[in-house]
């Protein structure tokens, strides 16, 4: 018997709500001017951590960053929906891109994705 892991009660129990913001780098240049599509905003309730999960999850305990403070330009998300790196998300009137992506699906029906903040105006965090 093979091994599959449904995470589908887990995503319902830890979800908080966050927009899917499809498309939102579509456009096209026209004499010059880039036109953006207009995104696709998708609401969905999974779970959304805004601390490193490598450095706290991986020690069995929810800590800190060495610094004192958790980090927050970072954030992971876990879904059982398949979206391309690049795609942005809102949560908490903050906006994040996903920059990685780790799919489970050979044993079971979760995507991991890792995201960072995006600063409004091109401003450095």
């Amino acid at each position: 018997m093979a091994f599959y892991l449904d995470m589908s009660a887990l995503i319902d129990m830890f979800g908080t709500k966050l927009t899917v913001l499809t498309n939102s780098d579509d456009g096209e240049w026209i004499d010059g001017i880039w036109h953006q599509t207009e995104s696709k905003e998708i609401d969905l309730y999974e779970p959304f951590l805004t601390f490193n999960i490598n450095s706290t999850l991986l020690s069995g305990q929810l800590m800190s960053a060495e610094t004192g403070e958790f980090s927050t330009d970072k954030a992971y998300w876990f879904s059982e929906n398949d979206y391309a790196i690049g795609t942005r998300v809102k949560h908490n009137d903050e906006l994040y891109r996903v920059t990685g992506k780790q799919d489970y699906s050979d044993y079971s029906n979760i995507l991991e994705y890792e995201l960072k903040k995006e600063s409004p105006n091109n401003e450095q965090t």
